[in-house]
C-alpha cells in the first residue's frame, strides 16, 4: 500500500539512511498536535512504507492513534524536488471542498526537529492495488474501479483554481514546455550514462508541443491506481495519494499517465504494471477516454494524444533515473533503487515510439479494407457507452435481479419485476441509451445495432432496461 492506507506487508523498519529522532518528533506532537498526548503511557512506534521512493513516508502510531508522516529525504537533493510544503498546501485544499484526500494535519518546517520539513496527515484505512489486473476481483468489480478511478481525475480536472485559493501553485500557461524543458534538466542533472533515446525524445517533445498549451486546471502529476484508496467494501474512491508532482497544467497529461500501463514494456517487469486484457473487465483505452471526456464535457477525439503518452514516458524515464541516482548518493528511499538503472532506456524507447503515433492509430482501430460490414463512428462511441453502462451498472445488479425471480419462483410475484430494472431504465434514459433499435430515433446503421445487441446480450434483462427487448418480449 501507498501512504495513507493499512498494510503490514508494506510496512517495514525504517531505513538507516532515514532514521531521525523519534523523541524529538513525540515532544513536537504532543505540543503541535491535538489529542496527540492523551495515551501518556502509550509508546510511539514508527515503520517506513515500503513505497513512497521520492519522500520517505513513515506510519506513526501511538496507542490507538494512527498517522502517517512525509518528509524531505536526507542529502543533497536536486533543485525544486521534494516540495513538500506544496503538498500540504494543496491536500488541504482539496480537502476544505471534500474532493476525497487524507486530512492534512500539520505542517512543520523546523529542520530541527526530525531534520528536515515533513507533514502530518490522517491514516486512511482502504484497499489499495499495486496490481493493475486486480487479482481476486470480478470483472465487474474491477471495471467499477477502474470506472471509479477515471471519474474521480474527470473531478480534480473540473474544479475551479480560484475556488481553491490555489492562485500561484503553478506558473500557469506553458506547462507542456515547462515540462519538457524542466524533465531535460533533472535527467540531465542525475543521468549516470548516455541513452539516445532519452535525448532524441526530449528534442521531439520540444518540437511538437500542442498548440494549446495554454490549459490550466490542477492536476495531480503521478496520477495512477496504486496512488488511490479505496472504500474497504465498495469501488469507491476515498483518498487520492501522493500530490508531490501537483501543479497547474494540462489536465491530459494525467489522462495519459493513468493510460501507461496499455504501452508498458514487458521488459521492465519490476514496476507492477500488469497487463491489459479484454476479458479481464478492465475498460479498454478508448472506454476510460470516452468515459473522463463524457464526465468533463469536452470531445472524445485527442488529436494530441501520442504527445501526451510520450512526455508521460519521459517525465517516468526521468524520475526512474533520479531514484537511481538517489541511490548512488546514498539517499535511497527503498532497498531495490538499484534496479531502477535498467528501465530508464526502455521507457524513454516506448515514449519514442509512441511518438510517431497518432490519436487514431494509437487507439484499437477497425480494420474495414475489404469488409461490407462496417460500423460507424457514431455506432462507436453508442458501442463504448453501452459496455461501460453494461460494466457500471447492470452487470453489478445481475445478482439482485436474479434472486428477486428465484425467491418469487412461487408467487404471484414472479410477473412483476425488480424495482432496480426501473431504476436502471431512467438512468439509461438520461445517458441517452434509449431505443437504440430504432434507426429514425437513434441514428445508428443496423451494423450498429448488431454489435449493441451481442453487448446486450451478455445478460437476460439488458435489452429490457435500453427498450431494446424483441417485440412481445417481456421479462414479467
Amino acid at each position: 500500500m501507498k501512504p495513507g492506507a493499512t498494510g503490514e506487508s508494506d510496512l517495514a523498519e525504517v531505513l538507516p539512511q532515514h532514521k531521525f529522532d523519534s523523541k524529538s518528533l513525540e515532544a513536537y506532537l504532543n505540543q503541535h498536535l491535538s489529542g496527540f498526548g492523551a495515551e501518556r503511557e502509550a509508546t510511539l512506534t514508527i515503520a517506513q512504507y515500503r513505497a513512497g521512493k521520492s519522500n520517505p513516508t513513515f506510519y506513526l502510531q501511538k496507542g490507538f492513534q494512527t498517522y502517517v508522516l512525509r518528509k524531505k529525504p536526507p542529502g543533497s537533493l536536486l533543485p525544486k524536488a521534494h516540495q513538500i510544503d506544496r503538498e500540504f498546501k494543496v491536500q488541504k485544499a482539496l480537502f476544505s471542498i471534500g474532493f476525497p484526500v487524507p486530512k492534512p494535519i500539520l505542517y512543520c518546517s523546523d529542520t530541527s526537529v526530525i531534520g528536515t520539513e515533513f507533514y502530518v496527515m490522517e491514516h486512511v484505512q482502504g484497499r489499495i492495488f499495486r496490481d493493475l489486473t486486480i487479482p481476486g476481483l470480478s470483472p465487474a468489480e474491477r471495471s467499477a474501479i477502474y470506472v471509479a478511478t477515471v471519474e474521480t481525475l474527470a473531478q480534480l480536472h473540473s474544479l475551479n483554481i480560484q475556488s481553491l485559493q490555489l492562485e500561484g501553485y503553478g506558473i500557469g500557461a506553458g506547462y507542456c514546455k515547462r515540462q519538457v524543458s524542466t524533465w531535460t534538466k533533472q535527467y540531465q542533472a542525475a543521468a549516470h550514462q548516455d541513452i539516445p533515446a532519452m535525448q532524441q525524445l526530449s528534442e521531439w517533445l520540444m518540437k511538437n508541443l500542442p498548440d494549446n498549451d495554454n490549459e490550466e486546471n490542477l492536476i495531480h502529476g503521478d496520477f495512477r491506481l496504486d496512488n488511490i484508496v479505496f472504500h474497504p467494501k465498495e469501488c469507491r474512491v476515498i483518498a487520492v495519494l501522493d500530490w508531490e508532482l501537483s501543479t497547474i497544467g494540462h489536465p491530459l497529461s494525467d489522462l495519459a499517465h493513468f493510460s501507461l500501463f496499455y504501452f508498458w514494456p514487458r521488459t521492465v517487469p519490476m514496476i507492477n504494471q500488469g497487463s491489459y486484457s479484454e476479458n479481464s473487465g478492465i475498460p479498454s483505452m478508448e472506454e476510460l477516454i470516452s468515459i473522463y471526456c463524457r464526465c468533463r464535457g469536452i470531445n472524445s477525439i485527442l488529436p494530441n494524444w501520442n504527445f501526451f503518452l510520450a512526455l508521460s514516458y519521459f517525465k517516468m524515464a526521468g524520475i526512474a533515473q533520479g531514484v537511481y541516482s538517489r541511490y548512488l548518493l546514498g539517499n535511497n528511499s527503498s532497498e531495490d533503487s538499484f534496479l531502477f538503472a535498467n528501465i530508464v532506456q526502455p521507457l524513454a524507447e516506448t515514449g519514442l515510439q509512441l511518438s510517431k503515433r497518432t490519436f487514431s492509430t494509437v487507439l484499437p482501430q477497425i480494420d474495414t479494407t475489404g469488409q461490407l460490414f462496417v460500423q460507424t463512428r457514431k455506432g462507436q462511441e453508442v458501442l463504448i457507452k453501452v459496455k461501460h453502462f453494461m460494466k457500471q451498472h447492470i452487470l453489478p445488479a445481475e445478482k439482485e435481479v436474479t434472486e428477486f425471480y428465484v425467491q418469487n419462483e412461487n408467487s404471484v410475484d414472479k410477473w412483476g419485476k425488480p424495482l432496480v430494472i426501473d431504476k436502471l431504465k431512467e438512468m439509461a434514459k438520461v445517458e441517452g441509451l434509449w431505443n437504440l433499435f430504432l434507426p429514425a430515433v437513434s441514428g445508428l446503421s443496423h451494423v450498429d445495432y448488431a454489435l449493441i445487441a451481442e453487448e446486450t446480450g451478455k445478460c437476460f434483462f439488458a435489452p429490457d432496461v435500453f427498450n431494446c427487448q424483441a417485440p412481445g418480449y417481456y421479462i414479467n
